[in-house]
């Protein structure tokens, strides 16, 4: 009131001053109107500021609502999935999934943790029929999160994230379909102890696949009609020992697929043709085996 009341005296006096301080009552009337207009136009400035205020400050206070309950979310799947329980465990798989999918900003964060689980040293119990087990289950569950949020049909993509399982253990993994356009999927170092690990179908258009220092012993693992574009992928150091390791109607159509420094026991099954972009060991051969074009 008081502002106003002030605004409105202001105005006025520096109309009446305007206007020559005019004394017929019509003129003083019209320099009140005018007067009134300024105190409710400035009025009407203020209203609008003070509401865009509570606008934001209402917006941040939502914006912190959420924040706080998916970071309550983060913790409580975080705890899931260290719990001893088996079901626990992938109770928080599947939450930290659906946690990435509706918190875009720490999505990274989430993948890192599904991550990091399969970096968990493990031991498989290749004595076990199917050498499946509970472990097993769940570590064949995180991939198979990974695996569908990687393929063109994702209701959610995570296609660009880095994706480190390094050291990771995997004695049976599904990742046929899935596209790497960019970011990272390191498996350097990580073993295939038996079993089946599928990249079939797999398209790589940019970023970076690595499985330097990979230990192939005794699992089958399938490139089957995978696609490299572009990007690199590279087998630096890998051990091929046992199992088998399998290219089969692979398209190598740009980037760069580098087997030359692959220590290779068991050859890598590929179709004849020309591979552009594919970097094989001097050669071609290891113990006089030709390693392209080696009937199934």
């Amino acid at each position: 009131m008081l502002i106003g009341l002030t605004v409105f005296a202001l105005a006025a006096a520096l109309l009446w001053a305007a206007l020559g301080f005019p004394s017929a009552a019509t003129a003083r009337l019209d320099i009140i109107k005018v007067a009134l207009t300024v105190v409710a136009g400035v009025g009407g400035v203020v209203a609008l500021v003070v509401a865009y205020r509570k606008q934001r400050i209402s917006e941040s206070a939502e914006t912190r609502e959420r924040v706080k309950l998916l970071n309550e979310r983060f913790g409580a799947a975080c705890n899931q999935i260290g719990n001893e329980t088996p079901t626990v465990r992938l109770a928080g798989v599947y939450a930290l999934a659906s946690l990435a999918d509706e918190w875009p900003e720490q999505r990274q964060v989430c993948i890192d943790v599904l991550c990091s689980y399969l970096r968990i040293p493990y031991e498989p119990d290749v004595t076990s029929e199917w050498y499946h087990n509970s472990e097993s289950e769940v570590r064949l569950s995180i991939t198979s999160v990974i695996s569908q949020h990687l393929r063109p049909d994702a209701r959610v993509s995570w296609q660009g994230h880095n994706f480190d399982l390094v050291r990771a253990v995997l004695r049976s993994a599904d990742f046929a379909g899935i596209h790497v356009p960019s970011g990272t999927f390191f498996l350097s170092l990580a073993r295939f102890p038996g079993g089946w690990v599928s990249f079939d179908g797999m398209v790589v258009s940019g970023g970076e696949v690595w499985f330097g220092g990979a230990t192939f012993d005794g699992a089958r693992v399938t490139f089957d009609k995978a696609e490299f574009r572009a990007g690199r992928v590279r087998f630096e150091g890998a051990e091929f020992n046992n199992g088998e390791v399998s290219f089969r109607e692979a398209r190598f159509l740009g980037g760069e697929v580098d087997l030359s420094e692959a220590e290779i026991t068991v050859m890598p099954v590929f179709d004849d043709g020309d591979k552009p972009g594919l970097r094989l060991p001097p050669g071609n051969a290891v113990a006089g085996t030709p390693i392209v074009g080696r009937e199934r």
